[in-house]
C-alpha cells in the first residue's frame, strides 16, 4: 500500500503534468511576456528619440528628406518694442536702459559760431541713460542721467547765434544710435512736465510783455525769433529752433521786444510726477545748457534787451545772458544734457533675467 502510495506521490510531482514541470512552463510563459514587454519599451524609447532629434515623424522610415539634429534649438530672445512697454507701464519714467551710441568720438564745436574765437573739441563720453517720456510719434525717449562732464562755452552774439544749433548738433553727432537721434535738452521739456497749477512760468514778473529797449543791438537770430518784432517785421523761429548756423548782429531803427525769460528754484511739488525732479535736478555734475534762447529787459523806462541761453543749475531753472542790446558780451562755459530718441519698433530683450530698469546695473537691454 505503502508503495503504490509513493507512486502516485512522485508522479503527480515529477511526471509529465506535475508541479514542477507546470512551475517550469509557467517561468517560462513569464520570461516570454517581460522579454516581449521590453522589446516594446526599446521600440517606443527608439521612436520618441528619433522624434526628439528630428528625426522621422511625418516621413517613412528611411525618409531621405529627414535631417538629423543632435542638439536642441537655443530658445530665442523675447523682444518687444519699447513703445509698447512703456504704454503697457511695464518700462517706466526713470527706468534705466542700457543705450549705445553709435556716433562719431568727439565733435568740434566751431569758435566762429561758439562766439569763442577757438576750436573746443567735445569727446563722446559714457552715459548711463534714462527713461525721459515717449512722444505723441511714439517714439520712447532717454535722458543722460547725468550731464557730460565735458563743457562748452559759449559767448557774445555768435553764442546766442548759435546756441540752439551747436548743442544740439553736437549732441547728435555723440549719442546718435541705430534707429536712434539724439539733441539737447530744452526748456520745453521742463516745462511741459511741469504742474502749474502749483507755479505758473507764464505768470513769472513781465513774461510775455512788450518793450521798447533804447539799446537796439541784437544778434541776427533775434530778428528771426516767434513774437518779436525788428523794423515792422515780426519772426516765426521757435525759441529751441536752429536748423544752421549763423553769425552777426543788427541794429534796429525800430523794434518791439517780447520778454520771454523765466527763472525758478524747483521743488518735486512743481512737476507732474516726482520723478522729473529726479531726472532734471540731482544730477551729479554741475551746470547745464539749454538749447533755448530767451529775452530779458531791464532798466525803467526799459533800456536795454539782454540775450540769454537757458540752464539748469541744482534745483534753479534760469538763463545765463551772454549778450546786451548796447553791444557788451560775456562767455559762460556749462555742461551739456544729451536726449536721446528711440524709434517706437526698437525691441528690449525681455527675458533677462534681473533686468528691471530700476538700477545701471539692472537697465533693460535692447535687443
Amino acid at each position: 500500500m505503502l508503495l503504490i502510495l509513493a507512486a502516485v506521490t512522485i508522479s503527480f510531482v515529477l511526471g509529465e503534468d506535475g508541479i514542477i514541470n507546470k512551475a517550469k512552463e509557467a517561468a517560462n510563459a513569464m520570461n516570454n511576456a517581460v522579454a516581449n514587454d521590453q522589446a516594446s519599451l526599446n521600440n517606443l524609447y527608439n521612436e520618441l528619440n528619433d522624434i526628439m532629434n528630428g528625426i522621422g515623424g511625418s516621413g517613412e522610415e528611411g525618409d531621405s528628406n529627414s535631417e538629423t539634429n543632435t542638439e536642441p534649438e537655443p530658445p530665442e530672445e523675447e523682444g518687444r518694442p519699447i513703445a509698447d512697454l512703456v504704454n503697457d507701464g511695464t518700462i517706466k519714467v526713470g527706468d534705466y536702459v542700457a543705450y549705445t551710441p553709435t556716433g562719431e568720438s568727439s565733435y568740434p564745436v566751431d569758435g566762429t559760431y561758439s562766439g569763442t574765437g577757438t576750436e573746443q573739441v567735445i569727446n563722446k563720453e559714457s552715459l548711463n541713460w534714462r527713461v525721459l517720456d515717449i512722444t505723441d510719434d511714439g517714439k520712447v525717449r532717454l535722458i543722460s542721467a547725468n550731464p557730460t562732464e565735458a563743457e562748452v562755452e559759449l559767448k557774445g552774439a555768435n553764442g546766442y547765434n548759435n546756441a540752439v544749433y551747436l548743442l544740439d548738433e553736437l549732441c547728435n553727432t555723440l549719442y546718435k544710435g541705430e534707429n536712434a537721434t539724439a539733441k539737447s535738452l530744452k526748456i520745453e521739456d521742463i516745462q511741459n512736465k511741469m504742474n502749474l497749477s502749483v507755479w505758473n512760468y507764464n505768470n513769472y514778473s513781465g513774461y510775455g510783455s512788450t518793450y521798447n529797449p533804447s539799446n537796439k543791438k541784437y544778434p541776427l537770430i533775434f530778428a528771426q525769433e516767434m513774437g518779436q518784432t525788428v523794423n515792422g517785421k515780426s519772426g516765426s523761429l521757435d525759441l529751441s529752433e536752429q536748423t544752421s548756423a549763423m553769425t552777426g548782429t543788427g541794429t534796429a531803427n525800430t523794434w518791439t521786444v517780447r520778454y520771454t525769460y523765466w527763472s525758478k528754484y524747483m521743488e518735486a511739488s512743481n512737476y507732474v510726477e516726482p520723478v522729473y525732479h529726479e531726472l532734471f535736478h540731482t544730477a551729479e555734475t554741475g551746470t547745464y545748457w539749454l538749447s533755448s534762447r530767451c529775452v530779458h529787459v531791464t532798466g525803467s523806462p526799459a533800456k536795454l534787451a539782454h540775450f540769454y541761453v537757458r540752464c539748469v543749475s541744482s534745483r534753479n531753472v534760469y538763463g545765463m545772458g551772454i549778450f546786451s542790446s548796447n553791444g557788451g558780451g560775456i562767455s559762460d562755459t556749462y555742461h551739456v544734457r544729451p536726449v536721446v530718441s528711440l524709434e517706437s519698433n526698437v525691441e528690449i530683450d525681455t527675458s533677462v533675467a534681473g533686468k528691471d530698469g530700476s538700477s545701471p546695473d539692472k537697465a533693460w537691454i535692447i535687443k
